[in-house]
């Protein structure tokens, strides 16, 4: 019997991540893989784990690129099999989850809805909020094993780009957070969203005026641009049982973010979570 029985790919906040499972369901190998991975150039890249004797089935989840009409409406379960895409190679067969749609308001997530799979076959009874962090954040109102709705934020991708250019990427670079003032900018922006380009602009200010050291305006961005969207997503979050799905430093500042807000969430890895998911979707795919 072969070695690899299956691979999961799953696109992560940063870059897509490879597992390759065996014949007794144990993990392999597992690492990343380029960003600009496509179909065309996966049996290249996985070509150590792969044979000519049979094809090697591949199941991805956050595939980008998928059309809209790809993508299933919510209310659903979170995952319900999967689709199989054409390669070039026939070393590879290329098994995708599909992503999750709704209509109003006008939303999508993709690869997130494996992990809140994942989870839902951890915890079938779960009914609560799953916060799914990646390169975007979806708050997701699960039920009876469905998807209900979701409302998705591009906080990462704000934070990312705020400090990475001027004037914040010289003033609040990324240290050990300032508990006080992470905590202050959240209740500030949440009591006065209005003000939150004013705060973000005084944050630079403030550094080249006091000398104030990186972490601190770190500290206070990431509580302003956490806590707007906490304001924001209110409805999904207060007084509800909520799970928090992601990896690195972002997913623990949104648990620092409701604890302030006397919200007690769970952290659990998405990265589990996905892989989780795709064994569920394996079985699925194996019983077809």
């Amino acid at each position: 019997m072969r070695s690899t029985e299956w691979i999961g790919l799953t696109w992560g906040t940063e870059y897509p991540v490879v597992t390759v499972i065996g014949a007794s369901g144990e993990v392999i190998a597992k690492h990343a893989a380029p960003t600009d991975l496509s179909p065309d150039g996966l049996a290249d890249f996985l070509s150590p784990y792969l044979t000519t004797l049979a094809p090697t089935p591949v199941l991805c989840a956050g595939l980008p690129g998928m059309p809209a009409d790809m993508y299933r409406a919510v209310p659903a379960a979170p995952m319900a099999g999967s689709f199989q895409m054409d390669t070039p190679d026939p070393r590879v067969v290329l098994h995708v989850v599909p992503g999750l749609r709704q209509a109003k308001p006008a939303d999508l997530m993709l690869g997130c809805e494996t992990a809140i799979g994942g989870m839902l076959a951890q915890d079938p009874d779960f009914d609560g909020v799953i916060c799914t962090v990646a390169s975007q954040s979806h708050w997701s109102h699960i039920s009876a094993g469905e998807v209900v709705s979701f409302q998705s934020y591009l906080t990462p991708v704000l934070a990312n780009t705020l400090t990475s250019n001027p004037p914040l990427s010289d003033y609040a670079g990324q240290g050990p957070l300032d508990e006080a003032a992470f905590a202050q900018a959240v209740d500030d922006v949440m009591a006065r969203p209005q003000t939150f380009a004013a705060t973000l602009a005084q944050i630079s200010a403030d550094a080249a005026i006091s000398g104030l050291p990186e972490n601190l305006g770190w500290s206070r961005l990431m509580g302003s641009l956490i806590g707007l969207e906490l304001s924001g997503a209110r409805p999904y979050w207060l007084g509800q049982n909520v799970v928090i799905a992601g990896d690195g430093v972002l997913p623990t500042l949104y648990k620092s973010a409701l604890a302030t807000q006397a919200e007690q969430a769970q952290l659990i890895s998405r990265e589990e979570l996905s892989l989780a998911g795709l064994r569920q979707a394996w079985v699925q795919l194996s019983k077809g």
